[in-house]
């Protein structure tokens, strides 16, 4: 992670040298000069082009080493075979940022790649930091920096806010600021990381999480090469209480590639991000709507205390929409107290007074009725947030004046309330309810978004942070094992770093297993163990409910058999293992080393429906308890361990400590490709848990002290 002021000569420099400088604010290197001139930039400027003498009445340089002042920050606009050399020479002159606008570089092929490298490793020797090549720029709304030459400044003053807008495309980045100046919503940075040979999305988020002018950060992602450093930049965002908005699209290989188990085919890589984006507080919108109305909201407004919201509206048919939306986004819509409908009452006999709460078209005819209907519901303390639906109130100058008085009124009074209103607007009403501080959102399905994403950030920060502790967990020493483990070496390891299995020993002859299956006691189950043979039942290698020796010798022998039919099959022994005989509930754990971000944990419904129902909740390893069980809540088939129609309960609180444990150990070992714990029984609450199978697969080395 790049140190915290790095990117200061980047996003406040002090002086800004313009390689490629043009008179023609038309062109790539003349509208950065226009727009840092139009927009009051303060600091140095120095045009560098050896075409002219001066540009805009400013002397322009031939060359950067010409220059006498120390530069902050080079904008760099030329053909891409010119650009290395530049760069060396912004290095040579302890330039500290460069923005490139050019490209040509590893979006094109090899030949760019290379070229791109080169630039990369330019950043690395000098500590100068690099943005693109092949960005739209960026630009700082307080400092006055418009590092950028996107047409959007052209006719576009941008509005100064609290969100920090970070976007991997620069033509989604265009479509995103000007769909937000539309709407009244500032910014305090913009910046498109285009190629990202040295800084990316990571280093921005980090920026931007300590920024004082920066509140909320949005990001827009395509693919994410360093994930350690994105969860450390989200880790700071959290701490620092800054929500981050993401909106990712396209996948990674991890999901493509061919799995050896389970675990693979459920751990797909837009899957992972979802785990990550939970687990470390991040919102994920769906569409550009909810991209931005989520950003607003949390620049706007405060996070609600809870989860009961009071609806006001002037249509009963959109109150039932708000209703049924905001259940459905798991926020509730509470009927208020007896005295606080009877008021309302007193105040519109008319009114539906049950929440949603109907103040009729009367709210457009009498004055204070909305800010009356508000005031005694909310003072009654009974709701954490509330959305007023005006139709089209806003479109008629003295309804929204009215209006806009009203919820302000309120805002004031109940300043740790989130209020948004929902109304068509005309262009000077809704400039008015931006001068006002409220939020307004023309459609009450975005509404709902905005307040699920208010309450998403109100409920993460609520939860205490966590750091799962890893104890024990790195005596296991790697070597000269097979790639893929049988069941018997992989419940051994399991065993050794305190997971409970199954009793159960490895016999080499039929001797042995009629002695071990005496210790253990019938019925027992027969399990052929070869590594070549990883899916056993398809070979009958899995033999149940064995009562007697009669049948231990017979199936003893015809595992034996099977094994020797397959060609290489090497035959390691056949396992001998209790049969649970306890009502229990078959779950699965799972692991996966995911290419981004790491080792991965899953944990779902198991048995032989696995694929059926891919019932399964992810998160990044290491979890603590407390989490292991918030993923047990998540399940869709959470209801068989609560206890379904008369079973009891089963033991939560051993599975929860069995999957803590479990991230822990895969936490310490990048060895490790893959693990499936699957069943893994889970018995009546207080009776433990028990896995039955296993599979681990190794990258390259393995277990050398397991015997």
């Amino acid at each position: 992670m790049a140190s915290l002021n790095s990117l200061e000569a980047l996003f406040k420099p002090k002086s800004i040298a313009i390689i490629g400088a043009s008179p023609d604010s038309k062109k790539l290197g003349g509208r950065p000069l226009n727009y840092l001139q139009r927009n009051g930039y303060r600091g140095q400027i120095f045009p560098i082009n050896p075409n002219y003498n001066e540009i805009s009445g400013l002397k322009c340089y031939s060359s950067l080493l010409d220059i006498g002042e120390e530069i902050d920050l080079a904008i760099i606009s030329l053909p891409s075979k010119l650009v290395v050399n530049v760069l060396k020479q912004c290095a040579e002159k302890g330039v500290k940022a460069a923005v490139i606008f050019s490209s040509g570089f590893s979006e094109i092929g090899e030949a760019g790649r290379k070229l791109q490298e080169e630039m990369t490793a330019i950043s690395k020797k000098s500590g100068m930091r690099i943005l693109g090549p092949n960005t739209l720029g960026m630009f700082n709304l307080k400092s006055g920096v418009f590092a950028t030459f996107s047409t959007i400044l052209e006719k576009q003053t941008p509005l100064k806010g609290n969100i920090g807008f970070v976007s991997q495309s620069g033509a989604f980045g265009s479509h995103v600021f000007t769909l937000a100046r539309q709407n009244f919503i500032g910014l305090s940075h913009f910046v498109a990381t285009g190629n990202e040979s040295d800084i990316d999305v990571a280093d921005c988020i980090e920026f931007l999480a300590e920024d004082p002018d920066t509140d909320v950060i949005a990001c827009y992602m395509e693919g994410i090469k360093d994930g350690k450093k994105l969860i450390n930049a989200f880790k700071l965002a959290a701490k620092k209480k800054k929500p981050v908005i993401a909106f990712k699209v396209g996948k990674t290989n991890a999901g493509q590639r061919a799995a050896l188990s389970h675990t693979g085919s459920l751990a797909g890589s837009d899957q992972v991000f979802n785990a990550i984006a939970k687990q470390y507080g991040v919102y994920r919108a769906e569409t550009i709507e909810e991209f931005i109305d989520a950003a607003y909201a949390c620049s706007m407004l405060p996070l609600p205390k809870g989860d009961k919201t009071a609806v006001f509206t002037v249509s009963g048919g959109v109150g039932i929409l708000l209703a049924d939306q905001l259940t459905e986004a798991s926020l509730t819509v509470p009927e208020p107290s007896i005295e606080v409908q009877q008021q309302l009452s007193d105040l519109l006999p008319i009114a539906g007074v049950k929440n949603p709460i109907d103040t009729t078209a009367q709210l457009n005819t009498r004055q204070y009725l909305l800010q009356d209907f508000m005031e005694i519901v909310l003072s009654s303390g009974e709701y954490d947030s509330a959305i007023v639906f005006l139709a089209f109130s806003g479109l008629y100058p003295e309804h929204a004046q009215n209006h806009i008085r009203s919820v302000s009124n309120i805002a004031k009074k109940y300043k740790e309330t989130p209020i948004i209103t929902v109304s068509l607007n005309s262009e000077d009403s809704k400039k008015s309810f931006m001068e006002n501080r409220l939020a307004v959102i023309e459609d009450p399905s975005r509404a709902v978004n905005a307040m699920k994403a208010l309450k998403y950030f109100s409920q993460f920060y609520k939860e205490e942070s966590e750091t799962a502790r890893i104890d024990g967990m790195n005596g296991l020493s790697f070597d000269n094992l097979p790639t893929v483990l049988t069941e018997h070496k992989s419940k051994e390891i399991l065993k050794q770093i305190g997971i409970p299995i199954t009793r159960e020993q490895l016999a080499a002859t039929l001797a042995e297993a009629k002695i071990m299956a005496r210790e253990i006691g019938y019925p027992v189950a027969l399990k052929g163990m070869s590594p070549q043979i990883l899916h056993k039942s398809d070979k009958g290698l899995v033999q149940l409910n064995i009562t007697n020796e009669e049948e231990l010798e017979e199936k003893f022998t015809f595992i034996k058999q099977q094994i020797s039919q397959v060609e290489n099959a090497v035959f390691e022994g056949i396992l001998v293992q209790e049969m649970l005989s306890k009502d229990s509930v078959e779950m699965f754990i799972g692991a996966n080393q995911d290419p981004v971000f790491g080792q991965m944990i899953l944990v779902g419904l198991g048995g032989i429906h696995i694929e059926v129902y891919k019932d399964a909740v992810m998160r990044k390893a290491p979890i603590s308890e407390e989490t292991a069980e918030e993923m047990l809540d998540e399940l869709r088939s959470k209801a068989l361990l609560k206890g379904f129609r008369g079973s009891a309960p089963r033991d939560l609180k051993a599975l929860s400590r069995v999957v803590a444990k479990f991230s822990q150990f895969i936490s310490t070992h990048d060895e490790i490709e893959e693990i499936d714990l699957n069943p893994i029984m889970v018995h009546a609450e207080g009776e433990g848990v028990t896995v039955a199978d296993a599979l681990i697969t190794l990258k390259k080395k393995a277990l050398s002290n397991i015997q």
